[in-house]
């Protein structure tokens, strides 16, 4: 494993953690980033390295397939609100795709996923693809492309408005102890926002599901494979299905697997083989495109 920093300002919360593929292979290989989850405000880059629900073995089967895997922390809530998340975020894809020959990467074939709050971040980055909005691009987007092939999400949160409402609709309490007001930490507000202010501004852009429904907000919106579990009581389904539905019905290539019995970061999403041997294949297949 090779650990690093992937801006200039070489601090933890933007640092990374790339393991190698475990297979030889005859030229550059495939890229996944991946975003810890931790409702913004916790989490670290070592779930992917070990982690007692299992998700390192995702990190495991995709260096058994050929690629590599980053796993990167980037700003939580108590040091920046967003988008500072989403400008590290691009800002890690930046990094490998601008230093993809040293690393031997292919910077054609970089997908990204992410658990909870990891996954909001990848579905943003799969729905702005070199945007052109400098609110969401951040302020080096003239380093290399963000773009990436596609994005996995593992039970992540689309629509911080109705989360609350989406708890109770499928039959669960509105308030979950792991919450703790994370949304307003991010955004700087709560719902709905002072009118004219940062605040109001992040709750308009944070919302990957806005991004999934609408063809004029993101014109290039990248595939998503959604991960779910069906009695999730913090991150309700509800949350992936829709943004999955919106995206099948605009004809973007889009996956969801609702895994039964299930809670928040359960086990059983991680210990499926078949499950894993899905994902990876799903990947595959958007590297592929992306190159014809």
């Amino acid at each position: 494993m090779m650990s690093g920093f992937y801006t200039s300002a070489q601090e933890e919360d933007r640092s990374f953690d790339l393991h190698s593929p475990t297979v030889p292979l005859p030229g550059p290989a495939p890229l996944v980033i991946h975003f810890h989850g931790g409702a913004w405000r916790f989490g670290d880059k070592s779930s992917m390295l070990f982690s007692v629900n299992g998700q390192h073995r995702v990190r495991e089967r995709l260096q058994a397939s050929g690629y590599f895997v980053a796993s990167v922390n980037y700003r939580l809530s108590h040091r920046a609100l967003f988008p500072a998340q989403l400008h590290d975020a691009k800002s890690a894809v930046r990094y490998f795709r601008a230093h993809a020959e040293q690393f031997g990467v292919d910077p054609q074939r970089i997908v990204v996923s992410g658990a909870s709050a990891g996954g909001h971040l990848a579905q943003l980055l799969a729905a702005t693809p070199d945007s052109g909005n400098a609110y969401l691009e951040g302020p080096d987007a003239d380093v290399a492309s963000s773009d990436v092939a596609g994005a996995v999400s593992f039970y992540g949160v689309s629509d911080l408005r109705t989360i609350f409402d989406d708890r109770i609709a499928c039959g669960f309490p509105k308030d979950h102890p792991d919450d703790d007001g994370a949304e307003a930490r991010l955004l700087g507000s709560g719902y709905p926002a002072p009118e004219s202010g940062a605040a109001e501004q992040a709750w308009t852009w944070a919302h990957p599901v806005d991004y999934a429904k609408d063809q004029k907000l993101a014109p290039r919106h990248r595939p998503v494979f959604y991960v779910h579990g069906a009695d999730d009581s913090c991150v309700p389904w509800i949350q992936s299905g829709t943004p999955h539905r919106a995206l099948r019905a605009r004809g973007v290539p889009t996956s969801l697997e609702i895994v039964p019995d299930a809670e928040h970061s359960d086990a059983r999403i991680f210990h499926d083989d078949e499950r894993l041997r899905r994902i990876v294949r799903w990947v595959e297949e958007r590297n592929a495109a992306n190159l014809s």
